[in-house]
């Protein structure tokens, strides 16, 4: 006889959520995970960007030259430079299917890489400052980044980049690190 699942019912099995992605092994046993969550799709556009440009410009290029020298063919610089914008937004795909961010009881984490998994952790007691910046094209997305400095660095060390609502989530950010930093009751 098999077992009953929620799936064997009828009932949908529950949605995947990005702690799901995070692996088990980099939580301690007693750690809670406040949030964990990914950039938002528009990341792959602004990291695409500059590359999308240019291959705007090589295809404009290309017909304007196409036109006044016979040899240039235009059709295959057009289709070149295509396949090289497919290839960049392939990439940035990846690099934001790797990304994930995510706020413990205890700790800030940002996880990222393809084939080097960089992963930047720290303590919420060690972090000296956050920053939230809103550059002009992440506002008319209503997107944001939040950086993090720690103690005995000159700058920001770490950033979650293009994250949705980063007014409330840096607010539940600083919110946390005030709960770790505050001494425990009774001393």
């Amino acid at each position: 006889m098999s077992p009953v699942t929620a799936e064997s019912q009828g009932a949908e099995p529950e949605p995947i959520t990005a702690a799901d992605l995070l692996p088990a092994d980099l939580l301690d046993g007693d750690e809670i995970v406040i949030l964990a969550i990914k950039p938002s799709l528009w990341f792959i556009v602004f990291e695409s960007f500059r590359w999308l440009m240019a291959t705007v410009v090589l295809i404009l290029l290309a017909g304007w030259i196409g036109r006044h020298i016979a040899f240039v063919n235009t059709a295959m610089v057009v289709q070149g430079a295509l396949v090289l914008s497919a290839a960049r937004l392939g990439i940035a795909l990846l690099q934001w299917a790797s990304r994930l961010y995510v706020l413990t009881n205890r700790r800030v984490m940002r996880l990222m890489g393809m084939v080097n998994i960089d992963l930047f952790e720290c303590p919420l007691t060690k972090l000296q400052n956050t920053n939230l910046s809103l550059m002009w094209y992440e506002r008319l997305t209503g997107l944001g980044t939040i950086s993090f400095a720690t103690a005995g660095t000159a700058g920001f060390e770490a950033s979650w980049r293009t994250v949705n609502q980063p007014l409330e989530l840096h607010e539940q950010i600083r919110t946390a690190i005030r709960r770790a930093q505050r001494p425990p009751k009774g001393l």
